[in-house]
């Protein structure tokens, strides 16, 4: 695998997470040992321990079909695969939000799917996730990318069902149906999701660091499953906004990012990323390199001015020259893909600080407070256990 500086990042926090731990485990046997240990602050310990074992880095992609998000996903994080490991063949698009990230209760890598039915109850995807008997779960074999890729694929599988079936799942909107909209007759059949959700657990050195991955589907799907814009979007620490160079910022891109992912950025203090993909549809071999450069450039300032965030924030990419460039290890075409440039913002500047800080905010306090609250007025103080008051543990906010 690809040892970047986002996955260096990654490592440096898993690693200050499991020394704040074992600092937290040998205070809470320092204060047993001097008979300092209270139920108040047990529990406090307990829970700062608890939430940093829960803790993860969620990063979500967002963008309309056809944009090349999948395609991106499978450049930045799993090229070092040797193949296209997430399903992002031209003319099919994930139809289903998944969930990538690993489960370090399970005894192998999975593919767990929730079938579309489900719809049918008022249960949130939550709920569901305590629910494993209502999940299809395949195996996925680790040591073969091929069959990993085939698998997967399951996750763009669809189903022709009965109109009044697609109405009773809250599938069908005429006012979405191009053909229903031309000619004003129903369609007696319709094309739905196979499944709702799909839980994708495997041993990606990222993911065991802790690196959660939300890839969602169009603009349709987010209107259609609200729990994808009250709970999971708002608990992403970063969302990356794709569009394509080839069609621009369109009215659905638009209406997307102005609805369900930028007001993210004010209500949640989240950080929001847009990536301008598809730029090699923009290449001309007519031109030279300033000439595409120029072309490209104006692309970027106009999908910041329609957005309304700074040019920084866009990244002009080819997240299939990337991919292709990490697999065959062309280092001139990953250069010219200008993935890297994405990839050193979300290492430096985004997603990875973002964790960091997401960390420090969890309610612990610091080895002085702790020690404070659990030791009697009339006792006197013991001795101070090392390593709590280390840099990234300075959090003092209270539960």
């Amino acid at each position: 695998m690809q040892n970047d500086a986002f996955s260096q990042r990654l490592e440096a926090y898993a690693n200050w997470k499991t020394e704040v731990l074992d600092t937290l485990q040998a205070f809470q046997k320092w204060l047993d040992e001097h008979e300092m240990d209270e139920g108040e602050t047990d529990l406090r310990i307990y829970e700062t321990m608890d939430a940093l074992r829960q803790d993860r880095l969620n990063l979500a992609f967002v963008a309309e079909f056809s944009r090349g998000k999948t395609e991106l996903i499978n450049a930045i994080f799993f090229a070092g695969y040797g193949c296209r490991l997430l399903p992002s063949d031209a003319g099919r698009t994930t139809m289903c939000p998944s969930e990538l990230f690993y489960d370090h209760r399970a005894d192998s890598a999975y593919l767990r799917l929730l079938p579309i039915e489900t719809r049918r109850e008022d249960r949130s995807i939550a709920d569901y996730k305590n629910a494993p008997e209502h999940w299809v779960t395949l195996p996925l074999n680790t040591d073969s990318p091929e069959q990993m890729s085939d698998t997967f694929r399951e996750v763009i599988r669809t189903k022709t069902v009965k109109l009044e079936t697609a109405r009773e799942l809250g599938l069908y909107d005429e006012s979405q149906d191009s053909r229903f909209q031309k000619t004003g007759e129903y369609p007696e059949q319709v094309e739905i999701p196979m499944w709702r959700h799909a839980l994708i657990s495997f041993p990606h050195p990222l993911l065991k660091q802790g690196l959660v991955i939300l890839d969602t589907p169009g603009l349709n799907a987010l209107g259609n499953e609200p729990e994808l814009t009250v709970s999971m979007l708002p608990s992403a620490q970063a969302v990356l906004f794709v569009l394509a160079a080839d069609t621009g910022v369109t009215r659905s891109d638009l209406e997307m990012w102005e609805h369900h992912v930028h007001p993210l950025g004010s209500q949640h203090n989240k950080h929001l990323v847009v990536a301008l993909n598809k730029i090699d549809t923009l290449w001309d071999d007519l031109k030279d390199d300033a000439s595409v450069g120029q072309t490209i450039d104006t692309q970027r300032r106009k999908a910041a001015e329609l957005l309304h965030v700074d040019e920084e924030q866009v990244f002009p990419l080819s997240a299939l020259k990337g991919l292709a460039g990490k697999i065959r290890d062309d280092e001139e075409l990953l250069a010219r893909s200008r993935l890297p440039e994405l990839e050193g913002f979300l290492s430096n500047r985004g997603a990875a600080q973002q964790a960091q800080r997401a960390a420090r905010s969890h309610p612990a306090r610091d080895r002085r407070a702790a020690e404070r609250d659990a030791r009697h007025p009339q006792r006197p103080a013991g001795p101070d256990p090392q390593g709590i008051g280390e840099p990234g543990f300075a959090a003092r906010q209270e539960y």
